[in-house]
C-alpha cells in the first residue's frame, strides 16, 4: 500500500507538469490603435508650427497634471515637496537645459 501511494502521489505531480504549460496559455493582447492625421502638402511653415506648438501645449498640460498628482503624494508622503523641486530645477540649469521660448500669441 505505501508503493501504491507513493506512485499515486509522483503519478499527481507528473500529471500536474503535464497540464501545467496548457492552462492560461491564450494571453489577452489589446488592438493597438494607430491614429493617423492627413497634411495638405501646401502647408506653410507658420501652420506647420501651430500644428507642433499645439501638441507641446497638450503635453505640458498632461505633465503639469502628472506633477501636480506627484506633488500631492509627496506632501502626503510627508516629503518636502518645494525643495525636491528646487533641487530639480537646480539640475536641470547644471545640465544647460533650457526653458524653449513660447512663440507670442500662443495660448494653451
Amino acid at each position: 500500500m505505501p508503493a501504491f501511494l507513493a506512485f499515486a502521489c509522483s503519478g499527481f505531480i507528473f500529471f500536474l507538469f503535464i497540464i501545467d504549460p496548457k492552462v492560461n496559455t491564450d494571453v489577452y493582447v489589446p488592438q493597438e490603435v494607430v491614429y493617423v492625421e492627413n497634411w495638405s502638402l501646401d502647408r506653410t511653415d507658420d501652420e506647420i508650427m501651430e500644428d507642433r506648438w499645439a501638441v507641446q501645449c497638450l503635453k505640458d498640460k498632461r505633465d503639469t497634471k502628472r506633477r501636480e498628482a506627484m506633488k500631492s503624494l509627496g506632501r502626503m508622503s510627508g516629503m518636502d515637496v518645494e525643495a525636491i523641486e528646487r533641487e530639480a530645477e537646480a539640475d536641470r540649469l547644471a545640465r544647460g537645459e533650457v526653458e524653449v521660448d513660447r512663440p507670442s500669441g500662443l495660448s494653451c
